[in-house]
């Protein structure tokens, strides 16, 4: 190695060290440690719920939808299902998941609100999505409202069989009827779809946050190019 680059190299490693020094800042819109429930298993319609508890604005809506009438024909020939609960782990004490289970054939769509409220979230510039692992190719979008304005984002995150992250940047959020403002957010929706050609799509979500800063390996959406 050439001696002349050791003070460089050294000043590089000083640098890593005190950055992974700097304290994230973060808070949980829902680490489903309150408002348990399991949803039956349908094959057609809707299955609704709403929860109260720890999570943000207190509340917790949540729509399953599969195909209706004909177009279950070609959607759900198979006549498979799809369900989803809010669950605690059994092996893992304190350890709770947001899991969608899925039959062959099925493309459930799930619609997630939290909301209403009147929540100050500018102190973050981002919503960090924390998986267990998902089985094939998602559609994922996330809407963020202040009132009738609006933000969105999304992208299309592919299978992993390992814990990941999903970070949705606020700078990457397309803004509709004056855009969302983050110092007066009043509700937040998510929205699950498959994105795999024969659906089935199953994932477990351990938590939901706001962040300031970027986890490392975190796949990064945003509609913004």
């Amino acid at each position: 190695m050439n001696p002349r680059l050791l003070p460089a190299l050294a000043a590089v490693a000083a640098c890593a060290t005190a950055s992974h020094a700097i304290a994230e800042n973060h808070q949980a819109i829902d680490d489903f440690s309150s408002g348990h429930y399991q949803s039956k298993w349908i094959e057609s319609g809707s299955e609704n719920s709403s929860q109260t508890g720890s999570m943000i604005g207190g509340s917790r809506h949540t729509t399953l939808t599969l195909c209706t009438g004909a177009a279950c024909r070609t959607a759900n020939e198979f006549k498979q299902g799809a369900s989803y609960g809010y669950v605690a782990d059994r092996a893992h004490s304190g350890a709770n998941a947001f899991v969608q289970s899925a039959g062959f054939d099925s493309f459930p769509r799930i619609d997630q609100g939290y909301g209403p409220m009147n929540q100050d979230l500018s102190a973050f510039d981002r919503v960090r999505v924390n998986f267990v692992g998902l089985s094939a190719p998602l559609n994922f979008n996330i809407l963020m409202f202040t009132g009738a304005g609006r933000g969105q984002n999304g992208c299309n995150v592919g299978a992993l069989n390992r814990p990941f992250s999903v970070e949705f940047p606020y700078a990457g959020f397309v803004p509709a009827n004056g855009g969302f403002v983050p110092g007066d957010i009043t509700d937040i929706s998510l929205v699950y779809q498959s994105a795999s050609a024969i659906g089935s799509v199953e994932f477990g979500i351990s938590s939901i946050e706001v962040s300031d800063t970027a986890a490392p390996g975190a796949i990064v959406c945003s509609l913004v190019q």
